[in-house]
């Protein structure tokens, strides 16, 4: 487990409660939504998602969406030397797209949310709320809580400027490997597992703030359609494998425990072989067939007779 650098800060429904109709007249986080894709011609499964973001928000948000050329470009202009040494180098779009949320999210702010989030709750709530829990710091970022890799990164609130993506930005080019396998390359180069490293090694102070959002919050705020665009076979692999893990490790265990009994019983053969082996060859040696009877004429011979 990870040290962290800072206490733990989350959001909870208690929370929310308290705060989430509380206006403040200075607003540190820009009210504009964020989303990307490849183009703008959406595919028809993510309509009913991206309507409900909108239809939910739009009396206090603007909303922006990014294409692919977009996104080169925008980090083209505000990050030319992580462009030119990263970006442009990164194997898969999804890398490209993780990378472009924390330099989207540093030089504008706002809601970043993915295609396949639909909406039940008025944003606004967790933004007041965000401000009113920490009145005084002039940076605030929020993440979901993951209980598999620690944050995910499908919908991130932010002040513009906000130092941890100063230091997410600054440090994805020592991440940028292929790990094997294509899932694990896109977790650790840019995606959630990178995320959650750079979020535990951030030192908050009280003028830089980060907020966990609690699972069952965001569990109530967004319901889920079909996403996973950049999966491939070892990805679906994976998540089999954890969706299943505890049927999977029962067959484990009861395999493994067929082995071992199957060892022991070899070994027992086997030492019980060469027992009577052993036994054999000793017998040969010391008690050979007809032993006596060749010793016998031996000394009759070499006795002279009389």
């Amino acid at each position: 487990m990870l040290q962290r650098y800072s206490i733990k800060k989350v959001l909870i429904e208690k929370d929310l409660l308290k705060y989430a109709n509380v206006s403040w007249p200075q607003h540190r986080i820009p009210r504009i939504i964020h989303q990307t894709y490849k183009t703008y011609n959406i595919p028809e499964i993510w309509n009913s998602s991206i309507q409900s973001i909108i239809e939910t928000n739009y009396k206090d948000f603007q909303y922006h969406r990014w294409s692919h050329e977009d996104m080169r470009l925008f980090v083209q202009k505000h990050q030319p030397e992580f462009y030119r040494k990263t970006y442009i180098n990164y194997k898969y779009d999804m890398q490209r797209i993780d990378s472009f949320r924390y330099v989207l999210m540093y030089h504008v702010g706002g809601i970043y949310i993915d295609m396949d989030n639909g909406c039940n709750y008025p944003l606004k709530h967790i933004v007041t709320t965000m401000e009113a829990l920490d009145p005084y710091s002039p940076y605030l970022a929020l993440f979901p809580a993951e209980d598999t890799f620690g944050l995910q990164t499908d919908f991130i609130i932010s002040t513009s400027n906000h130092p941890i993506f100063k230091q997410f930005i600054s440090n994805l080019h020592l991440f940028n490997h292929n790990y094997l396998l294509h899932h694990l390359t896109i977790l650790l180069s840019a995606g959630p597992l990178y995320a959650t490293f750079q979020e535990r090694f951030f030192n908050q102070t009280e003028k830089q703030i980060v907020r966990i959002l609690d699972n069952q919050i965001y569990n109530t705020i967004f319901w889920k359609t079909n996403g996973g665009t950049w999966f491939e076979r070892d990805t679906l692999i994976i998540l089999y494998i954890y969706y299943n893990r505890n049927t999977i490790l029962k067959y484990c265990i009861i395999i493994l425990i067929f082995i071992i009994i199957i060892i022991i019983l070899f070994k027992r053969r086997r030492i019980d072989f060469l027992v009577k082996l052993t036994i054999r060859q000793s017998n040969h040696i010391f008690y050979p067939k007809n032993f006596r009877r060749k010793l016998f004429k031996l000394f009759k011979n070499k006795i002279p007779s009389k």
